[in-house]
């Protein structure tokens, strides 16, 4: 699963996990259960085996059924692929009166003001065994908005309708009561300008057209803006264990200034970034209507401030998680963090390919121990951190040995935007990994992969506008980073590294998201380790490619420049630029990675949180520039002899395409992918890529 983490606090969610495992299997297998617990009070039940409906036009049979919670018998639900019949499901027929209303509202928001659903008959059937539900829609005219305007009584902000959801061409909705995220829209841009008493009204009048089937509705928002109000005091409340002067810093909120809703929102932000809050609140205490002023009472409910984690994880790669950690986020009270976290995985790692049966576990570990200190000099954040790791790489028959501490400093630019700058100094020590090569340990020497400690500076600056970051399905992700090492900066190693990613999504049919992403990446060295040419690069600060996050279908950071041995490579006679079986990796310096993957929800089995991919990835790394050739990004290559043109070789960029089942956790999904590599490799009479991998991690890859 690689950089994926479980975090769970006091075991929670171990706990939710397996209050919910058994939950389902209760429902699923004995759905008389549940369903029995819903019809008391003596109410008769009957079953359901199917739905029809007649006199829709505007929207399917399928969508209409959606909008109900009474649902026909599931064709492949757990209970029939298990053997047992479940051909029909319990309702209640008093209820279907409170059922058919939800279909009426929902064609009444979208315009049908006249809309009506009614039973024509249920009946028994014998085959079925069952009741047959028959409803009759009657969807009348539709309601179209062909203006709307904005009559005011004082000065109004510029561009009030822009971004408004009910525009000229938009169905009308019966009830005004749907307009409120409109009406909500355009009171936060009044209160932008002060204007706290701003009252709006709006107004539908609805007119026929030449069209029987169509009606015309003309909107009017009645302004009343009143005065402007300034912030005439702050007062704060809920704070026990904080000292005030710690939410005081966080406001931006300026008394005699006049009142901006940016600010609220901006305070909002910065006061639960502190996590010392679980909520945080504004309520104007005192309104002073003749010398329009306003006292604002911002009102916090604290959190403990110390905490314990503890959390367990599997994954394709790494086996068996451990995650344990210590914090507390409000140190002797002044808003300093205090962390220490532990992570301990074993890799079952067939290293180099040369295991013949299980492969051996090898233990991994990560310990680190972090400050921060909140708004140093009132607007940036200090973070220190110290750190010790090992980490098994079996693909290059490599174990890194790291131990070090970074100091960093981050400031929020927007609401959106975060500005980072961080110092690291870091000692690393690859060792041959237990099961490589002896004759690998030449060509290691030779690249200079030994101890050696590293000095860098980078800057980092993201742009999050995804609607969610754990289960992202519109909005996009920026983030690029600039690291340059040695120099006046000492230490072992002089290079410059950067990376741009760019992460889109986008709403598509059937509830799906469209996800895509591109990464580009960059090392180069200078100065004294200009003169070991690409070999300048330290090994951990290269790029790697292939696997479970990259480009599925292809084993773990298993593309791209190899660490050969000459004398093997004239032995088989082959071309530096043809993988070897062993695919001893070695990273390269440029990166280039295209993903695209189709998330959509799938209906069956019954309601569990399943979903369903499609994806097709590509990329790889390359040590040197000019190894980047126009004709590695050809859309097929070939296992055959290495001298052939149309081979795969290293350079070539490498595609793959796929299927994937994610499974909705509250930490995550659960995602099993299943990639069929475009460009395999042949090595000799070896073919070196398989035709399938199967990759098991959590969370999403992008």
């Amino acid at each position: 699963m690689g950089k994926d983490l479980v975090k769970n606090r006091f075991s929670f969610a171990s706990i939710t996990f397996c209050c919910v495992l058994v939950t389902v299997l209760v429902a699923v297998l004995f759905p008389s259960i549940s369903s029995a617990g819903e019809l008391d009070y003596g109410l008769s039940e009957n079953r359901l085996a199917k739905i029809e409906i007649s006199g829709n036009s505007e929207y399917s049979d399928k969508e209409l059924k959606s909008l109900l919670r009474i649902k026909e018998p599931r064709r492949f639900s757990p209970m029939t692929l298990l053997g047992f019949s479940e051909r029909s499901s319990m309702y209640r027929p008093d209820l279907i009166e409170i059922e058919l209303k939800l279909i009426e509202k929902y064609y009444r928001r979208n315009g049908f003001h006249n809309a009506s659903a009614e039973v024509d008959t249920i009946y028994f059937d014998d085959d079925k065994y069952g009741d047959v539900l028959r409803v009759i829609v009657n969807e009348g005219p539709q309601t179209i908005i062909s203006s709307v305007e904005l009559e005011a009584i004082g000065n109004l902000p510029d561009k009030l309708q822009e971004g408004l959801h009910y525009i000229n061409g938009v169905p009308a909705p019966a009830d005004l009561n749907n307009l409120g995220s409109d009406i909500y829209l355009i009171r936060t841009r009044c209160w932008e300008d002060g204007l706290l008493k701003v009252a709006i009204e709006p107004v539908m009048s609805f007119y026929a057209t030449e069209d029987s089937l169509i009606h015309s509705a003309e909107l009017l928002y009645k302004i009343t803006a009143g005065k402007a109000y300034s912030v005439s005091d702050i007062r704060i409340s809920g704070n026990v264990q904080t000292q005030t002067e710690i939410i005081e810093r966080e406001i931006k909120l300026v008394n005699g200034e006049l009142f901006k809703w940016s600010a609220v929102e901006e305070t909002q932000l910065r006061i639960l970034e502190t996590s010392l809050f679980r909520d945080v609140s504004f309520t104007p205490v005192e309104i002073d209507t003749s010398n329009a002023t306003v006292v604002m009472e911002v009102q916090v409910v604290e959190r403990q401030p110390s905490y314990i984690e503890f959390g367990l994880g599997i994954g394709s790669r790494e086996r068996i998680r451990v995650l344990a950690a210590w914090g507390n986020n409000n140190l002797f009270g002044t808003g300093q963090k205090l962390r220490l976290k532990t992570r301990t995985w074993l890799n079952y790692e067939d290293v180099q390919q040369l295991s013949s049966g299980t492969p051996e576990p090898e233990l991994n570990y990560r310990y680190e121990l972090l400050h921060t200190h909140p708004r140093l000099f009132d607007s940036f954040w200090l973070d220190t951190r110290l750190f010790k790791d090992k980490e098994t790489r079996g693909e290059s028959g490599l174990n890194l040995f790291r131990t070090g501490f970074s100091l960093g400093s981050r400031v929020t630019t927007s609401l959106y935007s975060i500005s980072k700058v961080v110092l690291k100094v870091e000692e690393v020590e690859p060792l041959l990994h237990p099961d490589a090569k002896v004759q690998l340990s030449e060509a290691f020497d030779e690249s200079e992969l030994q101890k050696s400690g590293t000095r860098s500076i980078a800057w980092n600056y993201m742009i999050e506008k995804r609607n969610n970051p754990i289960r992202p399905a519109k909005g996009f992700l920026s983030n690029f980073e600039i690291e340059t090492a040695g120099g006046i900066l000492g230490g072992d190693n002089s290079f410059v590294k950067s990376r741009f990613d760019y992460h889109t999504y986008r709403k598509t049919v059937l509830g799906g998201t469209l996800a895509s992403r591109v990464s580009l990446g960059t090392v180069r060295p200078y100065g004294d380790s200009l003169s070991r040419g690409a070999d300048g690069v330290p090994y951990q600060e290269r790029f790697f490619a292939g696997g479970v996050s990259t480009v599925r279908g292809y084993q773990e950071r298993s593309l791209g420049p190899q660490i050969t041995d000459q004398a093997e490579l004239d032995s088989l006679q082959l071309a530096s630029d043809v993988p070897l079986p062993d695919r001893p990796a070695r990273g390269g310096n440029y990166l280039l990675l295209t993903n695209v993957e189709w998330r959509v929800p799938l209906p069956a089995p019954g309601n569990w949180n399943i979903g369903g991919v499609l994806f097709l990835d590509g990329g790889n790394v390359w040590e040197h520039w000019s190894e980047i050739k126009l004709r590695s990004f050809r859309p097929r290559s070939y296992p055959g002899d290495p001298d052939e043109i149309d081979s795969t070789k290293l350079w070539d960029y490498r595609w793959s395409y796929g299927v994937g089942l994610r499974f909705d956790t509250p930490v995550g999904p659960v995602r099993l992918d299943v990639g069929f590599p475009l460009k395999r490799a042949r090595s000799s009479e070896t073919i070196v890529d398989d035709k399938v991998m199967y990759h098991f991690s959590l969370g999403y890859p992008f």
